[in-house]
């Protein structure tokens, strides 16, 4: 017989079952299954019951701290928005900001700017508002010297066509208070008109009368010769207009102003 005792299953040893007594110490349970959520991630892709990681998800508030909506008395984040005038700090309208408006009855001409908008109304124009010289005196714009040419041609026009003086009356009358410039031409024209209306109808009176004698037909004919001269001055003082310069028609007095 031999010493060492017979090792049953052919000298295979077999394990001995843990002792789950007190005295054995600590054992290892059996290996711990992870909690639902706190799975890794395999193969980059995503456990069931793990949330993304969303790196930007942190920064952004929880519920109940959410940024209070703008209520009464909470200013609105907008940084245009409280920058504007309050109510009756905005400028007029029409008016650009820092540049002072026209005068009263001079508003929308560049005539209105000029030196010949402090001439109160009536008063005697200096020398310098008349002449080539006085385009400084007027400063009037292109928009100016057109409608002053219109003016003087339209009274030009009275005498061929017989009714042009009215577009000569209705442009004083719209731009009299707009543009000492126009109100200049359109004076100057009228005051011309009245003087020819006098002039034709003392003419025409005289000569009636005078052709019992045998002489009124001679007076007569001084009516082509005042048409021509009318239509000539119209014509200087339109062209001068045009130039932006003013004009003092001759022998014509300043009934209109």
């Amino acid at each position: 017989m031999s010493d060492n005792p017979q090792q049953p299953n052919n000298g295979q040893s077999q394990p001995m079952p843990p002792n789950y007594s007190p005295q054995s110490g600590s054992q290892q349970p059996q290996a711990q299954q992870p909690q639902q959520g706190s799975q890794p991630q395999q193969n980059g892709q995503t456990q069931y019951g793990s949330q993304p990681q969303n790196p930007q998800q942190g920064s952004q508030p929880g519920f109940g701290s959410q940024q209070p909506h703008a209520g009464h008395g909470s200013p609105q984040q907008n940084p245009a928005y409280g920058s504007q005038p309050g109510y009756g700090s905005q400028q007029p309208f029409g008016a650009p900001q820092g540049q002072p408006q026209a005068g009263y009855g001079f508003q929308g001409a560049s005539s209105a700017q000029s030196a010949a908008a402090g001439v109160p109304m009536g008063a005697e124009l200096p020398d310098a508002a008349y002449g080539p010289n006085s385009l400084g005196f007027w400063n009037a714009d292109q928009s100016e010297r057109t409608t002053a040419l219109w003016s003087h041609l339209a009274h030009a026009a009275t005498y061929v066509v017989g009714v042009g003086w009215i577009v000569t009356l209705i442009l004083f009358i719209i731009n009299k208070d707009k543009s000492p410039f126009l109100r200049h031409h359109g004076a100057q024209s009228l005051n011309l008109l009245i003087i020819g209306v006098i002039a034709g109808f003392g003419i025409g009176l005289i000569g009636g009368i005078l052709t019992i004698v045998g002489i009124g037909f001679l007076i007569l004919l001084l009516l082509p010769v005042l048409s021509i001269y009318m239509i000539v001055i119209e014509i200087i003082a339109g062209m001068a207009a045009n130039r932006g310069e003013g004009y003092r028609i001759p022998m014509t007095p300043n009934w209109i102003k």
